[in-house]
C-alpha cells in the first residue's frame, strides 16, 4: 500500500452536523460538539469505534433550503455551526487520534444566496451570467426542456427569474441553481474551494451528485423513454442529457490531480447510478479513489439478492478498485427501519464491515437507530428524509445532544437505544461494532485481502475473504430459522472467531460438514493459514 492510500484499510463515519451534538443549548449540533464526542469515534483503544475517518455533511453558510447542500459561502462556517477557528480545532483534534477529516464538497450548485448567483441574475450582461445554466423561455413561455427536478415537489429543473426574462436551471430545488462548469472561470473558482480547505488539513472530499456536474450544452430534451425520470435511469439505447455525461471524467480527473498535490487526500463519490458498467467508470481510475455502491443499499433483506450486486460489481471494477459499502446515510432510511429488527441489523453490520471494500458508518447505526418521522407540522426537508436525520441518542433523556430544545425531536425509543446504555452492555449492538472494526483493523484478509463468494443453499450469504497467512470465511443467515450451510472446498472446521449473536461461544472450533447457523445470525471463521 502506498502513502496515497490510506482509505484502503479505513473505516468511514458520517457525522450529521446539525444533529450529532450540540455544544451551546440552541439544540442544534455544532463542530466543537463533535470534538467532545471523538472520543467515541476513536480513543486508541477497543472501548470506542475505532474508525478512521469521519465524513461531515455540510456545515457551510446556508439559507438551508437543502440542508446545508445550498452554500452561499464555500470557504466559511456558518455561524450555527461554529467558526473557521473551531473547525482548525476539530481537524487538530481528529488528527490526534488518528481520525482523518473528510468533508462534503458541493459543486453542482450553490445557493441563490451566493454572490457568483446574486450577481449572475443581477443583469444578462453580468460578467457572471455564464457561471450557471440560463436560458430563455419555450416558445409557449413555459420551461426550456423537460428536465426534471430529482425531487419531486419542486416540479421542472427550472425556475423563471422575473427581472432578467430567463429560466435558470437547478437539479434540485429552486434554492440551489445549477454552475456552469464548461466555463473555465467556474472551475477555477472552485479550485480555490479545494485547495481552501486541503491547505486546512481536510484529508479528502465526499463529492455530492459527481455524476450531475455537466450538462448537455445545447440543452435537448430529453428522449421521450426517459423524460418521466428525476435522477438516474438505465437505459440500453438512450442517455439523459442532464446527467452522467463523458465530459464530467475531465472535472473529476483535474480534482484527482489536485488531490495528488496534497500527497494523501482522496475523493468518495456520490454517484446515484444503480448501473454497474455506469458506475465502475467513476472511481478506480485517474478519478476519484472510490464511490458508495448505490445498488447494494436498495436490495432487499434477502441473501442471494446481496452476493449478485456484489458480485455483479466485483465482475466489473478495475482490478484494483475498492467501492464503498453504506446501508444508511442522511438520505437513506436507517438499516432497522428498512429491514425491520436489530437483530437483522447486526447481521448487515457483520456484511458491510467484511466486505471487500471501504465501509461507512451513518451516525447512530452502531446502536440501532431508527427513522423517526417528525409530528405533523414539523416536517422540515423537501424530501422528506427529517426522520433519517434526528439527534443522537447519546443517552436516555436526550441531554448527551443538547441541554435545549432539540432541531428534530429524537426517537421515540431514546430510553432504551442510546450510548450511554450500549456502552454498559457487552451484549449490546454498539459492543458488536465495536468488535468487528477493531478485528478488521487487525485483519490483513479484512483490510486487503480478496474476495470470493460461495455457493450456500437457503437464503444465505457466504464468502471467502482470504490473504497470506490468513483466510476467513463469513456466514450470514438472512431468514429467521436455523440454517445449514457446507460451502465446498473448504477444511472440515474452523475457529468462530466473531458472531453476531451472543449467546455463540467464540474461539472454538466449530464443524463447517455443515456449519450451522442461528435465525439472523452471522459468523466470522477463521480457516488457518492459506
Amino acid at each position: 500500500m502506498t502513502h496515497d492510500e490510506w482509505w484502503r484499510d479505513a473505516v468511514l463515519y458520517q457525522i450529521y452536523p446539525r444533529s450529532f451534538a450540540d455544544s451551546d443549548g440552541d439544540g442544534i449540533g455544532d463542530l466543537p460538539g463533535i470534538v467532545k464526542h471523538l472520543d467515541h469515534l476513536n480513543d486508541g483503544t477497543p472501548g470506542s469505534l475505532g474508525v478512521d475517518a469521519v465524513w461531515l455533511s455540510p456545515f457551510y453558510p446556508s439559507p438551508q433550503a437543502d440542508f446545508g447542500y445550498d452554500i452561499s459561502d464555500h470557504q466559511a462556517v456558518d455561524p450555527v455551526f461554529g467558526t473557521l477557528a473551531d473547525f482548525d480545532e476539530l481537524v487538530e483534534q481528529a488528527h490526534a487520534r488518528g481520525i482523518r477529516v473528510i468533508v462534503d464538497l458541493v459543486m453542482n450548485h450553490t445557493a441563490v444566496t451566493h454572490p457568483w448567483f446574486t450577481e449572475s441574475r443581477s443583469d444578462r450582461a453580468s460578467a457572471k451570467r455564464d457561471w450557471y445554466i440560463w436560458a430563455d423561455p419555450a416558445p409557449d413561455g413555459g420551461p426550456p426542456n423537460n428536465w426534471l427536478s430529482a425531487f419531486e415537489r419542486c416540479g421542472p429543473a427550472w425556475t423563471l427569474d422575473q427581472a432578467t426574462g430567463q429560466y435558470y436551471l437547478h437539479s434540485f430545488t429552486p434554492g440551489q441553481p445549477d454552475l456552469n462548469w464548461r466555463n473555465p472561470r467556474v472551475r477555477d473558482a472552485m479550485r480555490a474551494v479545494w485547495r481552501f480547505w486541503l491547505d486546512r488539513g481536510v484529508d479528502g472530499f465526499r463529492i455530492d451528485v459527481a455524476h450531475r456536474l455537466m450538462k448537455d450544452p445545447e440543452l435537448r430534451d430529453n428522449p421521450p423513454e426517459v423524460a418521466h425520470a428525476r435522477r438516474h435511469v438505465s437505459h440500453p439505447s438512450v442517455r439523459q442529457r442532464n446527467l452522467d455525461l463523458p465530459e464530467v471524467h475531465d472535472i473529476l480527473r483535474d480534482l484527482r490531480r489536485t488531490l495528488g498535490e496534497y500527497g494523501d487526500r482522496f475523493a468518495l463519490g456520490e454517484v446515484p447510478i444503480s448501473d454497474d458498467a455506469r458506475l465502475v467508470e467513476y472511481f478506480g481510475g485517474d478519478g476519484m479513489q472510490t464511490a458508495f455502491h448505490m445498488a447494494y443499499w436498495e436490495q432487499p433483506w434477502h441473501g442471494e439478492a446481496f452476493r449478485r450486486t456484489v458480485d455483479g460489481l466485483a465482475g466489473r471494477m478495475r482490478p484494483d478498485a475498492l467501492p464503498t459499502y453504506a446501508l444508511a446515510t442522511h438520505d437513506i432510511s436507517r438499516t432497522v427501519t428498512r429491514y425491520g429488527s436489530p437483530e437483522r441489523a447486526r447481521v448487515a453490520a457483520m456484511m458491510t464491515l467484511t466486505l471487500r471494500g471501504v465501509p461507512c458508518v451513518y451516525y447512530g447505526e452502531e446502536i440501532g437507530m431508527r427513522d423517526a418521522p417528525p409530528p405533523a407540522g414539523r416536517e422540515l426537508d423537501v424530501d422528506g428524509r427529517d426522520g433519517t436525520r434526528v439527534p443522537m441518542h447519546w443517552d436516555a433523556d436526550g441531554t448527551g445532544f443538547t441541554t435545549g430544545e432539540p432541531w428534530l425531536p429524537p426517537g421515540p425509543d431514546l430510553a432504551e437505544v442510546n450510548v450511554a446504555r450500549q456502552a454498559r452492555s457487552p451484549e449490546s449492538l454498539l459492543h458488536l461494532y465495536r468488535r468487528l472494526v477493531w478485528y478488521r483493523r487487525g485483519s490483513q484478509a479484512l483490510r486487503r485481502g480478496t474476495y470470493r463468494s460461495l455457493d450456500a443453499p437457503g437464503d444465505a450469504f457466504v464468502y471467502l475473504r482470504s490473504a497470506p497467512g490468513e483466510r476467513l470465511l463469513v456466514a450470514l443467515n438472512f431468514t429467521d430459522r436455523p440454517l445449514a450451510v457446507a460451502p465446498g472446498g473448504l477444511p472440515p472446521s474452523g475457529r468462530v472467531e466473531l458472531s453476531t449473536r451472543p449467546d455463540r461461544e467464540t474461539g472454538r472450533q466449530a464443524s463447517l460438514r455443515p456449519l450451522t447457523l442461528a435465525p439472523d445470525e452471522g459468523v466470522i471463521v477463521r480457516l488457518g493459514d492459506s
